[in-house]
């Protein structure tokens, strides 16, 4: 377990200050600044504006399905880290995907707020989903330039600085959006938030192209029964969020499962055809039917075979299908990949290996369901007890910024007084009690001071969690796939009470209202915070973490890896 690091008493408030002042840490506030608002965009800001507009509640929550992307990210990162731009890479990998991803995210922004949910609700749901591929693409190249840019001392130091930089990020974008959109309206909101694209961009060309040093480290060799499950479950799971999205009138789940397979289908693709002696230009026969089947299940049949005829449209299918057919059905020829991973062990097989582990999954699935059912309808019940813009603006943007970088200062002392185990605790308690403070809050009615008491408690409850909870993650991983570890817990944490977000919770407060809403999400809190109080108990937490959690590591209070995971909203 990772120990707690003294800090010399000779040491002044300038020593101190230093490690946060040197180029690279503040690099890292910087490209935080960029990565946090494009999930503001999709978050709290459109939330508020869909309620503004009359939409209903059930369709306003179904949008927390568009989140998903920050949660399948993972999907799409190793073409991310593979595949080098043609002519803008001339300028360095890392730097020409932050101009090209940057420039994407600005124009996904501006057409979000360009368009009029009363007159097309599918076309917003459509921009809002563009906004969250293009900003969770944005999050991986941004921490990929970012850890790359750091010098493996200043990591605790560049951690906490982009932390501080994400919640800058959207909290300005936040604030500009609604206080402009009261004066001039959500078009000229959204494209004046899209600067902040800027930031990392800036900072990309400022700084340089940066040493590469991460290597992957688990078995390339892929087993074709893997492949043949990744390609039937498509459909399965394409089928299951068709009902559930016709279930809410919207159509943004079955468009989340098309990218989060879509990315993937390449790069294990090109694994298999090295396996059985195939070039991994057998991408090339994929890449047109997968897109034209992804054009097709998105819109339908007639439109895309309008566009490119019938014909053409079965030939592509027909081709797919044999090539995916063969990549299936062929026997493994190469050996050398299998004999040199003869003994190692994936990311999901260490970790499934450890005792355990069904448990743990479970804690990290459970214990912020209630936490994320609130955070993504806080902006439906100000709405309702009738807020203006700029109340929200400066109660809900401003005073939650300083009350969240407070508790991210205390959540750093806590974890260093208590312990990981007694401050996760400490820390899952504290953030139930917050939902429970939003049930008052609704009881009472419109009141400034309520507002204030709520929105300070819940942020302050959330910086808490957000050094102590995503400490325990981070002590998780096992440092040989530490990324990939850290992308799949914090995908966890989130993305079961992001789905039911999306399919539940705005049924929910219609047929129960919003006090009894809030009182379901305290009491979804307690389950997790019972497996955690057994893990402790029984052990389990010290003989489950990582050999990233038992490695003797300088602990910077306030230094937080992750701002999804931490509680953003």
């Amino acid at each position: 377990m990772a120990k707690d690091a003294a800090i010399p008493a000779s040491k002044g408030w300038r020593d101190s200050l230093r490690p946060y002042l040197e180029p690279a840490p503040l690099a890292a506030l910087f490209l935080g600044m960029s990565s946090g608002f494009p999930y503001a965009m999709i978050g709290a800001t459109l939330t508020t504006r869909l309620a503004q507009d009359g939409i209903e509640k059930s369709s306003v929550t179904a949008f927390a399905l568009t989140f998903l992307a920050y949660n399948l990210k993972w999907a799409w990162a190793p073409a991310i880290d593979r595949f080098r731009i043609p002519v803008l890479g001339h300028i360095g990998q890392r730097r020409s995907w932050l101009i090209l991803i940057g420039a994407l995210v600005f124009l996904a922004v501006s057409i979000l707020g360009n368009l009029d949910p009363k007159a097309s609700l599918p076309a917003v749901a459509l921009a809002a989903i563009a906004v969250g591929l293009a900003g969770a693409t944005y999050d991986i190249v941004i921490d990929a330039y970012r850890i790359e840019l750091l010098a493996p001392e200043q990591l605790g130091t560049g951690s906490g600085m982009s932390q501080y930089g994400w919640r800058i990020g959207s909290a300005v974008a936040g604030a500009v959006a609604l206080v402009v959109a009261e004066r001039a309206g959500w078009g000229v909101a959204y494209m004046a938030c899209a600067i902040l694209v800027l930031p990392a961009i800036i900072t990309g060309l400022v700084m340089g192209e940066p040493e590469r040093k991460i290597e992957r480290h688990w078995p390339a060799y892929l087993s074709r029964a893997f492949y043949a499950i990744f390609i039937v479950s498509f459909p399965i799971a394409f089928l299951i969020a068709n009902r559930i999205d016709r279930w809410l009138d919207v159509d943004i789940l079955t468009l989340m499962v098309l990218v989060g397979y879509l990315f993937p289908l390449f790069d294990l693709s090109a694994r298999r055809a090295r396996d059985i002696g195939w070039s991994s230009h057998v991408n090339w026969l994929i890449a047109l039917p997968a897109l034209a089947l992804a054009a097709t299940l998105a819109t339908d049949w007639t439109t895309i075979a309008g566009y490119v005829g019938s014909a053409l449209l079965w030939g592509l299918f027909i081709v797919g299908a044999l090539a995916i057919g063969a990549l299936v059905a062929l026997p493994t020829k190469s050996r050398e990949g299998q004999a040199a991973d003869k003994g190692a062990v994936g990311p999901l097989g260490e970790f499934f290996a450890r005792e355990g582990a069904i448990l743990i999954l479970f804690f990290l699935l459970l214990h912020k369901i209630g936490d994320t059912l609130a955070n993504l309808t806080f902006r439906l019940l100000f709405d309702e007890l009738g807020y203006t813009n700029d109340e929200i603006a400066f109660y809900d943007v401003g005073l939650g910024f300083w009350a969240l970088l407070a508790g991210v200062f205390v959540g750093g002392i806590i974890y260093a007084r208590l312990g990981m185990k007694r401050s996760v605790l400490f820390s899952l308690i504290l953030m139930a009690v917050s939902n429970f403070s939003f049930a008052g809050l609704a009881a009472a009615g419109h009141s400034n001071w309520g507002m204030a008491g709520a929105i300070g408690f819940e942020n302050f409850a959330s910086g808490i969690g957000g050094v102590c909870v995503v400490a325990y993650l981070s002590a998780l991983a096992d440092l040989r796939f530490t990324a990939t570890h850290f992308a799949l817990f914090s995908a966890a944490a989130s993305i079961l009470g992001r789905f039911l977000s999306g399919t539940s919770a705005g049924k929910l407060i219609e047929r129960f209202g919003y006090v009894d809403f809030y009182l379901l999400t305290t009491a979804l809190a307690v389950p997790g915070i019972l497996i955690f109080w057994w893990m402790i108990r029984s052990g389990l937490v010290d003989r489950s973490i990582g050999t990233a959690g038992e490695t003797e590591i300088e602990e910077t209070p306030g230094a937080v890896v992750n701002s999804e995971a931490a509680g953003s909203r």
